[in-house]
C-alpha cells in the first residue's frame, strides 16, 4: 500500500498534470514538420505521466521507474525537433535519432537560454539510474528483494522523486509548447501554475 506522503504527491501531480493537458488540448496548430513532431512528443510525454502514476497506484514500481527514461529522452527529442538541423529532424522521422545524454544538455540550454537548467537536470547520477532502471541493471535487480522475500523494495524517496521528474518533464514541454506557439498567456500561467506546484 502507497504511504500517505506518496499518495498525496501522486495527487498533486496528477492535478497538474491534467491542467496542463487542459492547456495544451484543443487549440489549433500547424501541420508543419518541426510543430507535428513537438506535439507527438508532448501528447507521447503526458501519456507516459499518466502512465507512470497509473503503474505506481498499482505497485507496478518497477515498471513506473522504467518510464522515467523515455519520458526524458522524448523531452529532449522535442527540443531537438525544434533547435536541430536539417539532418537531426529527419533522423527523428526516420527513427534513427540517437539521445546523447552527456552532451545535448548544454546544447538545449544554449539553443534556448536556459542557463544550465537541462544540462543540470540530465546530470550523471540521472544519467546513470534512467539507464538502469530501464534496462535492468543493479537499481532495479537490487529493489527486488524486502525482508528477506522476493518482492519489490522502493522507498518513498525513490518513489516521489520519479512522480517530480516524470511531472518536471511534463513542465518543460508544455512550457515550450506555449512559448513555441505564442501562448504567451498560457506560457505564464503554466510556469505559475509549476511554481505553485513546486511549493510543496
Amino acid at each position: 500500500m502507497l504511504s500517505a506522503a506518496v499518495q498525496t504527491e501522486l495527487d498533486a501531480a496528477q492535478k497538474f498534470g491534467d491542467l496542463l493537458e487542459q492547456i495544451v488540448i484543443g487549440k489549433k496548430y500547424t501541420d508543419a514538420e518541426r510543430d507535428t513532431l513537438l506535439l507527438a512528443y508532448w501528447e507521447l510525454v503526458s501519456d507516459f505521466h499518466r502512465g507512470i502514476h497509473a503503474l505506481l497506484l498499482n505497485e507496478l514500481f518497477g515498471s513506473a521507474f522504467a518510464l522515467v527514461r523515455p519520458t526524458v529522452e522524448n523531452l529532449v527529442r522535442a527540443h531537438i525537433a525544434l533547435m536541430g538541423s536539417a539532418d537531426e529532424v529527419k533522423s527523428l522521422r526516420d527513427d534513427t535519432y540517437k539521445v546523447n545524454f552527456k552532451e545535448i544538455g548544454a546544447k538545449i540550454d544554449a539553443a534556448f537560454g536556459l542557463g544550465h537548467l537541462m544540462e543540470n537536470f540530465l546530470n550523471e547520477r540521472t544519467r546513470d539510474a534512467l539507464h538502469s532502471y530501464t534496462h535492468g541493471g543493479l537499481q532495479q535487480l537490487g529493489r527486488r528483494f524486502r525482508e528477506g522475500e522476493v518482492r519489490p523494495n522502493y522507498g518513498d524517496v525513490e518513489i516521489i522523486e520519479i512522480v517530480r521528474v516524470s511531472t518536471s518533464a511534463l513542465f518543460m514541454l508544455t512550457n515550450l509548447v506555449t512559448k513555441h506557439f505564442g501562448f504567451e498567456d498560457d506560457w505564464k500561467k503554466v510556469t505559475e501554475m509549476y511554481c505553485e506546484w513546486g511549493k510543496r
